[in-house]
């Protein structure tokens, strides 16, 4: 049997994400986003299911453009509106008891302080099952929209969000010592307090004094997770995640990018083993191959070319829009000097002699990510990542709900015959749940371990 892998829902809160325009499908439900009914009814279903957890991207400011305007961003709906995803946690965490409600948080939304009693008062909700995403922002106009000074080297980002985490340990490890709250109406003591401690932070950018407001909840730390493709992002990643989302897609990537993490994870003094890694994958489903491809045929004709364009412009900074969309792709790749391995990649890709265009790019930007296919296809697909070195998926939607639907009734049971998916929850917290384990805290190979007890 195979190692059963670890399985995701990754969405959004918002009318689209990753298949843009699918929202005008007239079977998509992707307009209720608004509501809670969809989202605790996928909740509920994806419980049954036994996934393993939720987990909300986000971001904090709408970019793209096509043709040097935004406008389709509006009218497609790219990316936007997006609601605070946070709002959902509570309610999902009282309609369910055992999936994971992991959610993505920047460094630059919210003060370390703030953040910290936030995720301690969700952790307690839902009783252990919260987790983080670690991100710095890329994205300018986030920047200007909190009023950040934006232009920041990579570097400079990840900078400050090691001291944001680090202050967040603090206020999760150090603050409340192990035993601290004694609850015991008998002598009128809730906290000891000799057990509770100001962090004294002092830093480049943040002066934190106290201590965090809420009591250590199940897990203290949530679980971690991180995503990030360049030298620094894959470092930071080796010595903060515990889940990390691959940004590789082929096998013979996805081999490259865990090898290269795990060998930085090991010169941290971590294990192999302290870090699972997801890939982000979308699912068309049939009963047979041939139906599945019908259908993919099917769905794509729904799919804006225009607000792929401005997706893609949002990533790159590179507003395809300007051009025909029949202009070989060669004639333009001298000037993205930025991104120009990328696509001299997808030239060679094609047959020799082709000459794929803007149209094939955007109608193919989604095919690393999507496997078609019946669930038995689809399987035969998830061991090859598995092989990789691939723990689990992120599964993705061309439609809300009903690509999860499609995946929960058709190829769930097929893989829980295969032992890939589980078919009962291990009892505990998130952590417990995902790594299998007695441990409810962080390992004491992670960093945020050694403030433990740092006031003692």
């Amino acid at each position: 049997m195979p190692k059963r892998m670890i399985f995701t829902l990754l969405v959004m809160n918002s009318v689209g994400h990753n298949f843009h325009g699918g929202w005008r499908h007239p079977e998509a439900r992707n307009r209720e986003f608004k509501t809670f009914d969809m989202w605790v009814d996928l909740a509920k279903k994806a419980e049954r299911a036994r996934f393993d957890a939720f987990f909300f991207t986000d971001l904090l400011g709408a970019q793209g453009e096509h043709n040097g305007s935004r406008d389709v961003v509006f009218e497609q709906a790219m990316n936007v509106p997006i609601g605070d995803c946070t709002m959902l946690l509570p309610v999902l965490a009282r309609e369910t008891s055992d999936i994971g409600l992991m959610y993505t948080s920047s460094v630059i939304q919210q003060h370390p302080f703030a953040f910290a009693r936030q995720v301690s008062t969700l952790d307690h909700l839902s009783n252990g099952r919260v987790g983080w995403n670690i991100v710095t922002s890329a994205n300018e106009r986030a920047f200007a929209n909190f009023g950040v000074p934006g232009g920041l080297t990579h570097d400079q980002r990840y900078e400050w969000a090691q001291e944001y985490v680090d202050v967040t340990y603090k206020l999760w490890e150090a603050s409340w010592d192990l035993g601290a709250v004694v609850d015991d109406p008998a002598r009128g003591v809730y906290t000891d307090p000799t057990k509770v401690h100001d962090i004294n932070h002092i830093g480049e950018r943040y002066r934190v004094e106290g201590y965090n407001l809420m009591e250590p909840s199940p897990q203290r730390t949530p679980l971690l997770a991180q995503a990030g493709g360049s030298p620094v992002g894959l470092d930071f990643a080796s010595r903060h995640a515990e889940v990390m989302f691959l940004s590789a897609f082929t096998p013979e990537a996805i081999a490259e990018q865990v090898k290269t993490v795990r060998g930085l994870a090991r010169s941290h003094g971590r294990q192999d083993e302290d870090i699972l890694f997801l890939q982000g994958l979308m699912f068309v489903v049939g009963s047979t191959d041939e139906e599945a491809n019908r259908k993919w045929m099917e769905l794509e004709e729904w799919r804006s070319q225009e607000a792929q364009a401005a997706y893609f412009a949002s990533l790159s900074g590179m507003d395809l829009g300007q051009y025909d969309a029949d202009t070989p792709l060669a004639d333009i790749v001298e000037t993205m000097p930025g991104i120009r391995g990328a696509f001299l990649s997808l030239i060679n890709a094609w047959p020799p002699g082709s000459k794929p265009t803007i149209r094939d790019f955007l109608s193919t930007m989604s095919l690393p990510q999507m496997v078609v296919g019946s669930p038995e296809t689809i399987a035969t697909r998830l061991l090859e990542f598995q092989a990789a070195g691939s723990d689990g998926v992120q599964v993705m939607n061309m439609l809300m709900p009903q690509s999860y639907d499609e995946f929960f009734e058709h190829v769930v049971p097929v893989l829980q015959d295969k032992g890939l998916i589980q078919t009962e929850y291990r009892p505990g917290t998130l952590r417990q749940k995902i790594f299998d384990t007695d441990r409810p805290h962080i390992s004491e190979r992670h960093p945020a371990h050694r403030y433990r007890g740092m006031f003692c």
